[in-house]
């Protein structure tokens, strides 16, 4: 669920499109797959059984509906007791953890609230939009009830809790590396969960600030724009405000050093 299979269309958007392997660019001659696929490609919801799948929204009790940009999703005046699936979006969540706290950004398929289903104890963490984000929101209540009387639910929420435990250490805890290679690492995560259509590149990630880049990664906002430079330098990524775009996806790959699951999109595009 961390990252596309090579098989399956990358989601752009509300549209889904094939890639060329070969090339590692979107396949424009064929008709990309409407937004109908949202809920049948969803990372999480492609977990569950299609008869739970088709009536999930019923089942649970949920809405879907989408946010608009800066939009507090969990903590402020949403409170935290809602669990948020993303549809499409690019999510900043912090948890905090003693007086200091830790950022992931998160996008299409991340289950916001997954591990407050398996232990009341945890503090909840805040997300806030950092694009306009679409999703399907469920009390916390009914999800613990539900997913504690369906075993199909139950796993589906603890792979996206493996998932989000895998891309820490796949992603974000890769402290021995040039700031270079952790932020095409980054960048690379985003363009799997988080891309949205562009006209110059195949792959576009809007959202985060340099400010945001920095704190998920544990660097200085210096080290990223150092970072930035090097990488529009090589022409790996073309920068706007607080949007990215990515003429060839493998090269941002082979400059993340990351070993992707070789099952995986970004795995068949780096060993190709």
């Amino acid at each position: 669920m961390t990252f596309w299979k090579p098989n399956e269309p990358l989601q752009v958007g509300s549209n889904f499109y094939t890639i060329d392997i070969a090339t590692g660019k979107i396949d424009r001659d064929k008709s990309p797959i409407r937004l109908n696929a949202v809920f049948e490609r969803n990372p999480f919801l492609r977990e569950l059984p299609q008869e739970l799948r088709a009536g999930f929204q019923e089942i649970v009790n949920g809405s879907s509906r989408e946010y608009r940009r800066q939009t507090d999703l969990r903590g402020g005046l949403n409170g935290s007791t809602t669990v948020h699936i993303v549809l499409r979006g690019c999510v900043a969540e912090r948890t905090r953890i003693g007086s200091s706290s830790t950022m992931r950004i998160l996008g299409a398929g991340a289950v916001l609230g997954c591990m407050e289903v398996f232990d009341r104890r945890i503090p909840p963490p805040t997300a806030t939009c950092l694009t306009d984000t679409w999703t399907i929101s469920v009390p916390l209540e009914r999800m613990r009830t539900l997913a504690e009387s369906n075993a199909s639910l139950m796993k589906a929420v603890g792979v996206s809790v493996t998932d989000r435990l895998e891309a820490t250490e796949r992603i974000y805890n890769r402290h021995g590396l040039k700031p270079v290679q952790r932020l095409a690492g980054l960048l690379a995560h985003l363009v799997m969960h988080c891309a949205v259509p562009a006209e110059e590149a195949d792959f576009r990630v809007e959202g985060p600030a340099q400010s945001d880049l920095a704190e998920a990664l544990s660097l200085s906002i210096g080290s990223v724009e150092a970072a930035l430079k090097t990488l529009r330098e090589d022409n790996t990524v073309l920068t706007g405000y607080r949007t990215y775009e990515f003429p060839s996806l493998r090269r941002l790959l082979e400059t993340s050093a990351i070993q992707f699951p070789p099952e995986s999109l970004a795995g068949a595009l780096a060993a190709f």
